[in-house]
């Protein structure tokens, strides 16, 4: 009698491996990929926010409970960020830009939700 791993092993061998065809993407359900899909551009092309928060510098927030000015709103699709200062927080929406300098965002529920200043509590 033969291991399990074994036994696959020579299934696998006595099948091979088939050919690469190029498909459709809607012709291609239910198959294995040959090699890895690599998109041709960025989309978006920028490092956005994957929630509704705060942009910081996460230096700045480490000793939290902290309390920093909001120096900027930015929503989704705002194109002309301005660079996050030492110190301070962009309350930044789900899709929009992180501005430069920020390496974080606060979750606005770990916040007070304030607008000139914001207390982050985690």
């Amino acid at each position: 009698m033969i291991s399990v791993d074994d036994y696959r092993d020579r299934v696998a061998e006595l099948l091979g491996t088939a050919p690469a065809t190029a498909l459709p993407l809607a012709a291609a359900a239910g198959l294995v990929l040959a090699e890895d899909v690599r998109a041709g551009v960025s989309l978006p092309p920028f490092d956005n926010s994957a929630m509704d928060g705060y942009a910081v510098r996460a230096a700045d927030v480490t000793a939290a409970p902290v309390t920093l000015p909001v120096a900027d709103d930015i929503p989704a699709g705002r194109v002309d960020v301005r660079p996050l200062e030492p110190g301070t927080a962009h309350r930044i929406m789900t899709g929009a830009p992180l501005p430069p300098g920020a390496d974080a965002v606060v979750m606005v529920e770990d916040t007070d939700g304030g607008t000139e200043t914001v207390t982050i509590s985690a």
